[in-house]
């Protein structure tokens, strides 16, 4: 239906600041829940009629309650017209209006770009900015019903007080049961669960039950994931909210909690668990570049923002330049000299610092490109790890962090093994073995450095073979090549000093090719595939 003027027929609006309909032509005001649609009997269905608007490029579908000009889809940043029908879609049960406009959007979000000095000219245009786009996206709300009954667990208190520690046991008796509040997950397939996770949590005070009018002049998303996709995850965080709430009522002493989630829902007997669809206001802007979009995204009632901000290499290298020169003539005319062998062991220390940053932006890639916290994406279920519940209406609620014994220690015994030996080998020899050592620092500190340079190139590797770019695999391989030349001449020990300049030099040019891999795949990490939703999988309201 669309969202009329009583009066003289014109389009209502939302407006944010005020929390009621305005009247485009006549400024007739009405507040939401007072507006009566021609049709009553309409409002009572459990479906509403809207207008759906599809992308061509992406097939991303965004909804309103009356037809209206689009040429812009917030989730590709196509800009052909998007195509439009009429459609019945399920009825949200509820809705948080917008409270944050979308000047207000445009401030915060140009507060977070100042002073930062690489970011593309393009997100400071103000032309750009007006691409700002208000959008409800679905929610699942998660509600269970817990039989009233009485719980016998055990606890524990330790303490010291004088010269003695002391450790007390405590049987601990609770009465649980009721309702629990709202635990809600976004339900668009859409939206990047770590996006949503950012600009969270929302509060649950601001729920209104649903009514079109608050989508007037605004949009909303389409339910795209099942209910089913949360329901464990929402059992487990209703069960750890019940127990988290017994600890805080008897404070320091320490509940023995089961060993497992499901043993903790079986305790409290959670069953069959409501679910219902609700509209969360978000606020949507979108950059695009060639096959790659970045997304700025605030909370529209609370303003927390999240924005995507990839790097200006133009920029960036202009800035590096002139501080290089401006370095380079600091040096020049101060009286001091540095050691070429100083000079070496200077570079590689710098390019093993390059080389963990730039493993460690791979790693985050792998995350993002593994779906692996984007539990809303239904192709890649069977990689889901436990969700950061940042996303209840009702705030944050703490977990059991469900984290499994980590070995990675385990790979740093080869390196520290390899160590121990060369040392042990000088200390072997006698006496002399600290002079040794010290008039042989400069190969002594390749020797080390060697293992851990090849231990995070072999760590980039393996990340980046799993990933859709691949090209940190040449810097990974160059890096421990250019380290064991440095323990080549070392061992050699030649008079000559360019020898050793070669090798800082050496160093120094693998370094800019992680530096350059770096903000490359730093750019990669802050935009995302143009999206494809042509196939929207699991909705339970789809037509």
């Amino acid at each position: 239906m669309g969202i009329n003027c009583p009066s003289c027929g014109g389009k209502m609006t939302f407006n944010i600041a005020d929390q009621v309909l305005v009247c485009e032509f006549c400024d007739t005001r009405i507040a939401v829940k007072n507006y009566k649609s021609n049709n009553e009997a309409e409002e009572q269905k459990a479906t509403y009629d809207s207008v759906v608007f599809t992308c061509r490029n992406c097939g991303a579908e965004l909804t309103a309650p009356d037809e209206q000009t689009v040429a812009y889809c917030s989730y590709c940043g196509s800009e052909q017209m998007l195509t439009a029908k009429h459609e019945q879609l399920l009825r949200p049960k509820r809705i948080i209006p917008f409270k944050k406009s979308k000047e207000q959007a445009k401030e915060e979000y140009a507060k977070a770009l100042k002073g930062k000095l690489y970011v593309p000219k393009e997100f400071k245009d103000s032309a750009f900015l007006e691409g700002f786009r208000g959008i409800y996206l679905p929610y699942y709300s998660y509600n269970a019903q817990i039989s009233e009954k009485s719980l016998s667990l055990k606890g524990h208190k330790e303490y010291s007080s004088g010269n003695y520690d002391y450790s007390e046991d405590y049987d601990i008796y609770a009465t649980v049961g009721g309702r629990t509040q709202d635990v809600t997950f976004d339900a668009s397939s859409a939206f990047d669960d770590t996006l949503a996770n950012e600009i969270a949590p929302f509060e649950a005070k601001g729920l209104e039950d649903f009514h079109e009018g608050y989508l007037a002049g605004l949009y909303a998303d389409k339910a795209t994931t099942t209910g089913g996709t949360y329901l464990e995850m929402a059992k487990e965080l209703v069960a750890d909210s019940v127990f988290t709430d017994i600890g805080k009522k008897i404070k320091s002493i320490k509940i023995d909690r089961a060993k497992s989630e499901e043993e903790e829902i079986r305790t409290l007997g959670i069953g069959a668990i409501d679910c219902d669809v609700s509209y969360f206001p978000v606020w949507f802007l979108t950059w695009r570049n060639k096959k790659r979009v970045a997304y700025s995204v605030m909370n529209g009632q609370t303003g927390k923002l999240a924005v995507d901000i990839p790097v200006n290499k133009g920029t960036f290298f202009l800035v590096s330049l002139i501080a290089a020169a401006v370095l380079f003539g600091l040096l020049s005319i101060l009286p001091m000299f540095i050691l070429p062998k100083l000079i070496c062991v200077i570079a590689g220390i710098l390019l093993l610092i390059s080389s963990i940053v730039l493993r460690s932006e791979i790693k985050r890639i792998y995350e993002r490109e593994s779906h692996i916290y984007d539990y809303g994406d239904t192709l890649h279920t069977a990689k889901k790890k436990k969700l950061d519940p940042k996303l209840s209406a009702d705030g944050p609620k703490k977990t059991k962090s469900g984290k499994k014994k980590s070995y990675a220690w385990i790979g740093w015994l080869i390196p520290l093994a390899y160590i121990a030996f060369y040392f042990l080998f000088y200390a072997g020899r006698g006496a002399m073995a600290l002079v040794d050592i010290l008039s042989g620092s400069y190969t002594v500190f390749f020797v080390i450095l060697i293992p851990i340079q090849i231990v995070f190139s072999i760590l980039t590797i393996i990340d980046a073979s799993k990933i859709q770019r691949k090209t940190a695999i040449i810097p990974a391989i160059i890096a421990p090549a250019i380290v064991i030349a440095g323990i080549i001449i070392g061992a050699v020990n030649s008079p000559f000093d360019y020898w050793h300049y070669g090798v800082a030099i050496a160093c120094l040019i693998a370094m800019i090719i992680n530096g350059i891999s770096c903000i490359n795949y730093f750019n990669y990490l802050t935009t995302r595939p143009v999206p494809n939703f042509f196939r929207r999988e699991g909705a339970n309201n789809e037509k």
